[in-house]
């Protein structure tokens, strides 16, 4: 796979993602739980996630890895 820069909201997404895989293949109700708080289709305007400090949270990450 080449190399991709990704903006932050897709990073979230691809997280989201693998964490819905992860949900699939274990029916983990944690992993279930989580995605619930961070689902972008329950977002009102798409411009933050179901629960808004989930987006906070994530910001806070990011900044960390970088």
């Amino acid at each position: 796979m080449e190399n991709k820069m990704l903006t932050v909201e897709q990073a979230y997404k691809a997280m989201f993602y693998f964490l819905e895989h992860q949900y699939e293949l274990t029916k983990s109700d944690e992993i279930g739980g989580l995605l619930g708080f961070m689902d972008w289709t329950l977002w009102s305007d798409s411009s933050t996630p179901a629960d808004p400090a989930m987006w906070e949270d994530w910001l806070v990450a990011v900044k960390r890895a970088l």
